[in-house]
């Protein structure tokens, strides 16, 4: 990549989170500030659901923050419960998430040594919770069959232009549905994903070993 792509390439990240809000944040905060730092930021939650004995994917909940919620509240009017009608669901979903399929979803994926390399969304539904916090919840199908064989599942949720920012992953964080039948191991490590921006610090990735129990 050569110098002078990555301020185009930052710029057009910024769509992939909504083009009317992030026009409005271009307004208020200078272009090479932006570029260096993030300005949209993430809570992510996630629970990994098992059926039998397959992996039937994970189930993300992103909770934004207080500034970026405010610009999308602008266009998108809740209602009194948090809910987004079905018609104002469909239009949050293809004008401020859908762009996010050219990044890949902000998520990587590992089944064992192998990247999954197509990423596909169900379920997407965004909604207001505590009065003042957008989220996003949405599924990743995966259909991943277990046996009695250990199996391991790797995931990493970052940005590397650096313009959104996700809370440092924890095990905590993580919920876990699965019968009794199945043996199930979380853990953080550190990925080798290079950061764009010296100084960026590296994503953790959620390790997860499964395998039904003898």
């Amino acid at each position: 990549m050569k110098p002078n792509d990555e301020p185009r390439r930052a710029r057009s990240a910024r769509l992939t989170l909504g083009r009317k809000a992030l026009t409005m944040l271009l307004f208020l905060v200078p272009i090479w500030c932006v570029e260096a730092h993030p300005h949209v930021f993430i809570s992510n939650r996630m629970t990994v659901v098992f059926e039998g004995d397959e992996l039937k994917g994970m189930a993300f909940s992103w909770t934004f923050d207080q500034f970026f919620t405010t610009m999308i509240l602008h266009d998108f009017k809740p209602a009194a419960d948090g809910t987004f009608s079905p018609e104002v669901t469909a239009s949050v979903k293809s004008e401020d998430f859908d762009n996010l399929e050219n990044y890949h979803y902000f998520l990587a994926f590992f089944v064992g040594q192998q990247p999954v390399k197509k990423i596909r969304i169900e379920r997407f539904r965004p909604y207001v919770a505590d009065g003042d916090r957008l989220v996003y919840s949405f599924f990743v199908p995966l259909n991943l069959h277990a046996s009695a064989k250990a199996h391991t599942l790797r995931v990493t949720v970052y940005d590397d232009s650096y313009y959104v920012a996700f809370d440092l992953m924890r095990t905590t964080d993580v919920q876990v549905e699965c019968g009794a039948a199945m043996a199930v191991d979380l853990s953080v490590e550190k990925t080798k994903v290079r950061p764009l921006w010296p100084g960026q610090y590296m994503p953790d990735q959620l390790v997860v070993k499964y395998q039904e129990r003898s």
